[in-house]
């Protein structure tokens, strides 16, 4: 009978030596938050951040970037600034090791972004000409104002009023949806997901497309003397063009 009180008592000091452990290990995690208002002129943006998603949104009139930016940590907190403006571009970077940050912004629209996130989605609204990747996470674009080029090595690719170019969409592992507010040439290929587009019907194309498992549904004939080109693949998901 008198061992039970140091079974227990053994019990409890493992235990709070195993929390002890993972708390040592960096399992905890910390959080903070803060603002940033740069006033200095930004001509365009570039993503390089190695975890942690960024939200751009362009305003029509502003004359500043409000920065907003979320950051989790193991360890250490991280100190500074995580972004910086070379040139008039305003370079959104991560925070090293075991941390991540997300960024949201307001600032002018028309601004053209390029770069990347290694992990987390980018969600892009009122940009110019965009060019980005992610590693992992979807990219979702709104009323963009210039030629598009997204590639996500895993992640849904959304697109809608995307009226300023060619549209160029590749993704690993998700499914693709674009809506072009004006003809053009689009070019969407996923390596597993559905393909859906929506382009305007007073267009002419050139259509091809291809599916290893899937059906099509394609509502524009394809017009061998088109001015522009839709091309659109998946290896697993159905393909489906319709008009607006």
């Amino acid at each position: 009978m008198r061992a039970r009180p140091l079974r227990l008592l053994t019990a409890v000091v493992t235990a709070g030596i195993a929390v002890g452990g993972l708390s040592a290990c960096g399992l905890t995690r910390e959080n903070f938050e803060d603002d940033a208002t740069l006033s200095q002129k930004i001509t365009s943006v570039r993503l390089d951040t190695g975890s942690g998603g960024v939200t751009l949104r362009g305003k029509e009139g502003a004359t500043e970037v409000r920065m907003h930016r979320y950051v989790e940590y193991g360890g250490d907190r991280p100190e500074g600034a995580t972004h910086r403006v070379e040139n008039g571009v305003l370079i959104l970077n991560g925070c090293g090791e075991d941390c991540s940050v997300a960024y949201d912004i307001d600032l002018p629209a028309g601004l053209p972004v390029t770069g990347g996130t290694g992990s987390g989605a980018v969600k892009l609204s009122g940009a110019g000409a965009v060019k980005v990747t992610t590693g992992s996470g979807a990219i979702d674009l709104f009323d963009t104002l210039g030629p598009v080029d997204v590639r996500a090595g895993s992640g849904a690719i959304t697109g809608r009023g995307l009226k300023g170019g060619p549209v160029e969409a590749e993704t690993g592992s998700g499914a693709i949806t674009l809506t072009v507010s004006s003809p053009q040439d689009v070019r969407a290929e996923a390596g597993s997901g559905a393909v859906t587009l929506t382009t305007p019907g007073s267009g002419r194309y050139q259509v091809t497309a291809e599916t290893k498992s899937g059906g099509q549904d394609i509502a524009v004939p394809n017009d061998p003397s088109g001015t522009r080109r839709l091309q659109l693949k998946t290896g697993s998901g159905a393909i489906t063009v319709k008009r607006s």
